[in-house]
């Protein structure tokens, strides 16, 4: 769920106590991100928001959240059922409850 060795690589970049900060910032920001995608209609605004959490899961180590993502974003691009397009959205809504957990416990575990 998350890839221990980025946020190991962040640290590694910036230090413990400005990592703590950008993971802060990027749980925050995420779940307003994740709050729009799974009550958006429009498909463009769909596509933008699993565009941009994309990324930064991926920046973050969120793997498993970022590949759900990618799925929501590509789904968008092609004719597709409601059906599929709800299951993914509401995967995506699980995935981040738990990563931004999990998260929360690596940040609390960062010695500063």
């Amino acid at each position: 769920m998350i890839d221990k060795a980025i946020i190991e690589q962040l640290k590694k970049d910036v230090g413990n106590e400005l990592a703590v900060e950008l993971l802060k910032t990027f749980v925050n920001e995420s779940k307003k991100t994740v709050a729009i995608l799974i009550s958006e209609n429009e498909r463009s605004e769909i596509e933008m928001s699993a565009h941009s959490l994309k990324s930064s899961c991926y920046s973050f180590g969120a793997s498993d959240l970022g590949d759900t993502c990618k799925q929501i974003e590509a789904l968008v691009k092609v004719e597709h059922s409601q059906k599929d397009l709800n299951t993914l959205l509401k995967t995506a809504d699980e995935q981040s409850k738990v990563t931004f957990k999990k998260l929360a416990t690596i940040i609390e575990n960062i010695q500063i």
